[in-house]
């Protein structure tokens, strides 16, 4: 942004000195001069900021973007380690699916949380992680522990980006799709699932709120439509490509498909088709591998 800035700017420049050299007003040779140079520094201001451009986002090997869009340093020892706080079927199957599918595991330990046992002593000592006591969390190697799944994919995606290997960022012409439809499964979506899933799947038909259950429904149908015209013909959400976005909205369909034998899909073919293509995915089934009881 800053350097489009300048190119802008530098061009603003040339542009009133060209019009001060007017050919009417007897230096029509110099202006044409400096009108040919100020097209030569536009040009090469422009090819510059392409190849800034380039570099940072990793597409020139010979010359490595920003550290922060390298991968960490490869030290596994303890103090260094990510660990993501994780629990099938929660929210956190999000970020473990990502983890999978960039096949950073050994960067990322991921620990079982229980949220439902009986012995409430496991539930407190993660409280301790995650004050709100949900899924998923994840501890940086400083200690920084981050709280939302939409903001641990987008790090992990980020930090994790291999310029010259696996790269789960979209292209740019879909860079505004991609946080786009992350924040939008995590703070729209959710929200409306969440009710839903609750009335029809875990209560019976007399003690389900009707009016809620209606209401959530007919917001989680516009949902349903949005998504479905944003992938349109496409197999992903970010065009041809799977990135860290697919695993985000991916999670919120496959949870809806749970609800009532996948009765919220049933009007929605591209969704269903979409799902497929995700369930196939070596690393999706890795992930949404129902654990077994011991």
């Amino acid at each position: 942004m800053f350097c489009s800035n300048k190119c802008a700017l530098r061009s603003r420049v040339c542009g009133r000195s060209m019009s001060w050299w007017s050919p009417s007003g007897g230096g029509g040779s110099l202006a044409a001069g400096l009108g040919l140079g100020a097209g030569l520094l536009a040009l090469g201001g422009a090819a510059y900021c392409w190849w800034k451009y380039r570099r940072d986002r990793g597409g020139y090997s010979a010359s490595p973007g920003p550290a922060s869009r390298q991968r960490p340093r490869r030290d596994t020892s303890d103090e260094q380690r990510l660990k993501l706080f994780h629990s099938f079927p929660f929210r956190s199957c999000r970020c473990a699916w990502l983890v999978n599918e960039l096949g950073v595991s050994e960067y990322v330990d991921v620990e079982p949380v229980s949220l439902h046992s009986n012995d409430a002593s496991g539930l407190l000592q993660y409280r301790e992680v995650h004050p709100h006591g949900t899924l998923p969390a994840l501890r940086l190697g400083d200690g920084t522990v981050m709280l939302e799944s939409s903001g641990i994919c987008l790090y992990l995606a980020e930090v994790f980006l291999d310029p010259d290997g696996l790269n789960l960022m979209p292209d740019p012409e879909y860079m505004a799709n991609y946080y786009n439809f992350i924040t939008y499964a995590t703070s729209t979506v959710d929200h409306i699932l969440e009710p839903l899933y609750t009335q029809l799947t875990n209560m019976a038909q007399e003690q389900r709120n009707h009016s809620l259950v209606d209401s959530a429904r007919r917001k989680f149908d516009l949902c349903a439509n949005v998504l479905s015209a944003c992938l349109g013909d496409r197999d992903f959400i970010c065009g041809s490509k799977f990135t860290a976005a697919d695993c985000v909205v991916g999670y919120s369909v496959w949870w809806a498909s749970l609800v009532q034998e996948g009765a919220l899909l049933r009007d929605f073919p591209v969704l269903q088709a979409y799902l497929e293509r995700l369930q196939a995915r070596p690393a999706f089934q890795q992930t949404f591998k129902r654990p077994v009881d011991p």
